[in-house]
């Protein structure tokens, strides 16, 4: 059984059942292929040395224990080796989001790390560190009514104008902003996220959009030692190194050998015809609805 999917602005094929993604048409150009496989030997050979990643311009691999080895080449070609039960959901999971950002990189499309939101027909990028509440306000955004884009990978297509291409209708939210924003966890099964903490998938179908949208504003969202929100817009050379911080799996990069020239173009580019701001909240402060008037006043 084939399927086939778009997301992030490329075509798959696969024979990896990912609900999550959208269905298209079997006659579409194919961008990567996704399949079940055995991965090389070479690879097995390093996982009994213990390594669990190798990452190269256009060969990487990584290891899950109990999981599965994903290996991800050329930037059309993902093969996924299960340990054990090939329905672990795990590693659809490690699918959606580690082994789709390196595609994405050796593809040489830029992707930032965040949450993306349709304000006024304007695409914006949350991104920040993790727990920074990326997945927060765009939630918050999204149940008032504001069209959501993607979770927690903003691929960007450059051109005459820069768009961002959807994800997929669902979000992952930590159990903390799960109560905050109203859900009851125990209508949504967790899984255990990054820092050891319980995450829930949360459908968002209602209020995807599948359209290109252009790229208006990144919004850097962190905790300080403030009293209320602050925000300031960031210029100059502050403005590409915040976009170059925030490239999903940006440290994957360094490992395979740095940056290219041509993707530091195209992070110029974002830099030069988009608006960036920091937005800092308090600690142990609810303040989605002042981080949301301050997104609004500035869109």
């Amino acid at each position: 059984m084939k399927y086939y999917y778009r997301v992030y602005g490329l075509n798959i094929e696969s024979t990896i059942e990912i609900p999550e993604f959208e269905l298209i048409d079997s006659d579409c150009n194919i961008d990567v292929k996704l399949s079940f496989g055995v991965v090389k030997e070479d690879i097995i050979e390093k996982i009994t040395q213990g390594y669990v990643a190798n990452y190269e311009k256009k060969d990487m691999w990584f290891y899950v224990e109990n999981v599965a080895i994903f290996h991800i080449y050329n930037g059309d070609t993902v093969i996924v080796e299960p340990m054990g039960d090939k329905n672990n959901k795990m590693i659809k999971l490690y699918i959606m989001g580690s082994v789709m950002g390196m595609i994405l990189l050796q593809k040489n499309r830029v992707a930032i790390h965040g949450g993306g939101i349709v304000v006024d027909g304007k695409g914006c990028i949350f991104t920040g560190q993790k727990c920074a509440g990326k997945s927060t306000i765009t939630t918050a955004l999204r149940k008032k009514g504001y069209k959501f884009i993607a979770d927690d990978v903003c691929s960007i297509n450059i051109g005459d104008v820069n768009t961002i291409s959807h994800g997929f209708g669902y979000q992952k939210l930590c159990e903390d902003a799960m109560g905050k924003l109203e859900y009851n966890i125990d209508d949504y099964e967790p899984f255990r996220g990054d820092l050891d903490v319980n995450k829930y998938i949360v459908p968002a179908f209602d209020e995807f959009t599948k359209e290109e949208v252009p790229l208006e504003a990144i919004f850097e969202l962190s905790v300080g030692d403030v009293e209320k929100v602050e925000i300031e817009e960031v210029l100059g050379a502050s403005k590409i190194n915040k976009i170059l911080e925030n490239i999903f799996r940006i440290e994957i990069l360094k490992f395979a050998g740095g940056i290219d020239p041509s993707y530091f173009k195209k992070c110029l580019n974002i830099a030069k015809n988009t608006r960036l701001y920091k937005i800092t909240r308090p600690k142990n402060v609810f303040s989605v609805e002042d981080q949301i008037h301050f997104v609004k006043d500035v869109i």
